[in-house]
């Protein structure tokens, strides 16, 4: 993409960082600039804007910072394409939700061995420590962008056949129709964390870019724990939305009390107030 040109002021108030940011900032509003596109070089800027490297690199870092702009580690500066969404109301499957949104998700399984449980994973398994699980590693990707990392385990003795037969996606549907082990409810907890150097080689982006990892306990029927993941997601590329209502009032669940306005407060004291008609 070649660079405009940009005509920046340098008698302005303005910071020339900020006047190129905001012609930077116009070049995507207007679709001059189309998401997913390269943007022009660091030189190619500096020329154009007749501006430092450092102006262009504060320039770009603070679009970067908001989101317009995604940094892709070994091949340059894009147009950052619309975050994904993921609602969080019930037990979900991402690529069945990308598939509702007419978006086609491609795995790529990149570990699929038996290991045994550590003592951790036993605990929320509700395995003996040491018993074996199916581990699943595979980076998940719309196109050509890789949206998470999953990392997945599943008890040995639920679905020996998951270790070697043909793997499907979405995983949860082939657990329910290929070995009757229907998701039912889950517990997700999410943590903002920082990609380190092969998380940030798998989801191609700088070493220290924000990530979302998020941990879910998955459990079939009987409330048997059935598949832990831990999923890497850039916050770049994805968001989750929780609806969140408000609970009725103890008094109401319990006993139905009136939600009504409280009567005023007459020489303070209530009306019913025992010391107010004279009582002990």
């Amino acid at each position: 993409m070649t660079a405009a040109s940009f005509a920046l002021r340098t008698d302005s108030p303005l910071p020339l960082y900020y006047q190129l940011e905001q012609a930077l900032r116009s070049m995507i509003a207007s679709g001059s600039w189309q998401p997913g596109s390269l943007i022009c070089s660091e030189r190619e800027l500096m020329q154009a804007a007749g501006v430092s490297r450092a102006t262009v690199r504060q320039a770009i870092g603070n679009l970067i910072g908001e989101g317009l702009l995604q940094r892709v580690h070994g091949r340059g500066t894009f147009v950052a394409r619309p975050k994904l969404e993921q609602e969080m109301r019930s037990v979900y499957s991402f690529a069945e939700q990308m598939g509702v949104q007419g978006l086609a998700l491609e795995d790529q399984l990149l570990q699929r061995h038996r290991v045994p449980a550590s003592d951790e994973l036993a605990g929320l398994l509700a395995v003996a420590p040491g018993a074996p699980l199916i581990h699943l590693k595979r980076v998940r990707s719309l196109g050509s962008t890789p949206l998470m990392i999953d990392s997945s385990y599943v008890p040995y003795h639920l679905c020996p056949g998951l270790l070697t037969d043909a793997f499907e996606s979405p995983m949860y549907r082939m657990l329910a129709d290929r070995y009757g082990l229907p998701p039912v409810h889950c517990t997700d907890v999410l943590e903002p964390v920082l990609a380190d150097e092969a998380q940030a080689h798998l989801l191609e982006i700088e070493p220290g870019a924000p990530l979302m990892f998020l941990e879910r306990v998955t459990f079939t029927r009987g409330d048997v724990p059935l598949h832990i993941a831990r999923n890497y997601i850039p916050g770049s590329r994805c968001r989750f939305r929780v609806n969140l209502w408000s609970e009725a009032p103890e008094a109401e669940l319990k006993g139905g009390l009136s939600l009504a306005r409280p009567a005023p407060i007459e020489n303070g004291r209530l009306p019913d107030d025992p010391l107010a008609q004279g009582g002990v």
